[in-house]
């Protein structure tokens, strides 16, 4: 089964940085919404409402702010392309969301199930860097390297759930 071409084309390896930003995001809110033990439907609510407001700030700064570099094309006409564009980041906000109602499902406090779906970003994170390392030739030490990299970054997010806990 093929994916639809917009979907393809979200999911594309030049795509992968607004969906990382978009699951960054999810999981910094995630990290921060599940600190005073609110309900599991809240914490999602408010993740994937944090998650739309960036995505639509994002659509917003490409359309109006590329207006002072593309004189051509009316706000309108850029603010169409920025919707279809970058769609991205909400996509990339789905899954720390989804792995968080996952562990709803499977009987998790919203305490476990926000550190499951954290973990799970970590993890993203760090495979993206490894598949984007790999992809780009590195191997060995410096493979591990990238990967190190990107799960320090992920840790930052863990380290923000762990001081506000």
């Amino acid at each position: 089964m093929e994916l639809p071409s917009p979907l393809r084309r979200h999911l594309a390896p030049g795509a992968a940085p607004e969906l990382l930003y978009g699951a960054v995001v999810s999981g910094s809110v995630l990290a921060v919404a599940s600190v005073h033990g609110v309900a599991q439907d809240r914490v999602a609510v408010a993740t994937a409402s944090v998650a739309l407001v960036y995505w639509l700030a994002h659509v917003f700064v490409d359309a109006v702010g590329g207006r002072f570099e593309d004189v051509e094309h009316s706000v309108g006409t850029r603010l169409a392309v920025a919707l279809r564009t970058n769609f991205g980041v909400l996509l990339g906000s789905v899954p720390p969301v989804l792995v968080f109602l996952l562990g709803d499902a499977l009987g998790l406090d919203v305490t476990g199930a926000a550190w499951l779906a954290l973990w799970f970003t970590v993890a993203l994170i760090v495979a993206a860097a490894v598949l984007a390392g790999y992809r780009a030739g590195a191997r060995g030490l410096a493979l591990a390297a990238e990967a190190a990299v990107a799960g320090a970054f992920g840790v930052v997010v863990i380290l923000l759930k762990y001081l506000l806990h």
